[in-house]
């Protein structure tokens, strides 16, 4: 499954690092977090997030929520680095590095309360077949 790296288009500050099966599950998964139509992203080459240092176990704290007073622990990022080739990205080194942006939402720029008058009956075109 593809990583991509997704920043604004506007500041090119980072939004997040996503994984998605598909640009339109990614769409998703940034709307969660933003407006996606304000976003472009960047598929990412193999490569991940890498501890190079001590790490905690995972799971972390097996059982936490049997507790009565627990908080979430903080997520142990701090000593976490990225790989050298989504670090190249990050930084700008890798060549022909190229952009894609969301595509906009159906609707998304229509300020119109009202539902459009209906066209009209469904009609059913043939589709021509290829060399014919």
């Amino acid at each position: 499954m593809p990583a991509y790296l997704v920043r604004s288009i506007d500041s090119h500050q980072i939004v997040g690092l996503f994984s998605a099966d598909h640009p339109r599950s990614l769409a998703h998964s940034v709307q969660e977090w933003t407006e996606r139509d304000h976003c472009e992203y960047v598929e990412l080459p193999s490569g991940g997030l890498v501890w190079a240092g001590s790490a905690v176990r995972v799971p972390m704290y097996p059982g936490i929520e049997k507790d009565t007073d627990w908080t979430m622990p903080e997520l142990p990022f701090t000593s976490a680095t990225m790989s050298d080739t989504w670090l190249n990205v990050l930084y700008g080194y890798t060549p022909g590095l190229h952009w894609t942006r969301f595509r906009a939402r159906k609707g998304a720029q229509s300020t119109s309360a009202e539902l459009p008058e209906p066209v009209g009956s469904a009609q059913i075109i043939p589709l021509r077949r290829p060399g014919t």
